[in-house]
């Protein structure tokens, strides 16, 4: 089991991964990632869904906890922290305004609420605080060991 996951942690999820802190995470993608979590831990022990175990037991038996979530809000707001320290064109877009008429219907999550959503603070406060790094790092390792402590 011990290798297995490992493999899975190489293989599966790096790839994964891959780019994730640029995603946009909405509601139904965040189940998808849950869903596709807990059907990567059901295959490791070979438990299939029609044995009817529920996922807190899935997730006992394999030794784990759901984590891949909190990795990707991890790795947004590292990315958030580089983008804002960094002064570049990528801070310049992720500021600026396209002229225009905005299209008809409600407005798409953007990448800014999900940082906004994760830190449970406002654009304005979430720049100064990445401005100074030790606070930043401070307040990512505390998102994760609130959310891990769960």
């Amino acid at each position: 089991m011990k290798l297995r996951k490992r493999l899975v942690q190489c293989y599966v999820l790096s790839t994964f991964l891959y780019a994730s802190e640029t995603w946009t995470l909405s509601k139904d993608l965040e189940n998808r990632i849950n869903a596709f979590e807990l059907w990567i831990y059901r295959r490791l022990p070979k438990i299939s869904y029609v044995d009817r175990i529920i996922n807190e037991q899935v997730l006992y038996r394999v030794d784990e906890k759901e984590k891949l979530l909190l990795d990707i809000q991890t790795r947004k707001l590292k990315y958030f922290e580089h983008l804002i320290r960094a002064n570049g064109k990528q801070r310049e877009l992720l500021e600026g305004h396209i002229e225009g008429k905005r299209g008809r219907g409600r407005n798409r999550r953007d990448w800014m609420k999900n940082i906004e959503l994760c830190t449970q603070d406002n654009y304005v406060n979430c720049v100064k605080k990445a401005n100074d790094r030790t606070l930043w790092r401070a307040m990512v390792a505390n998102l994760r060991q609130s959310k891990t402590a769960r």
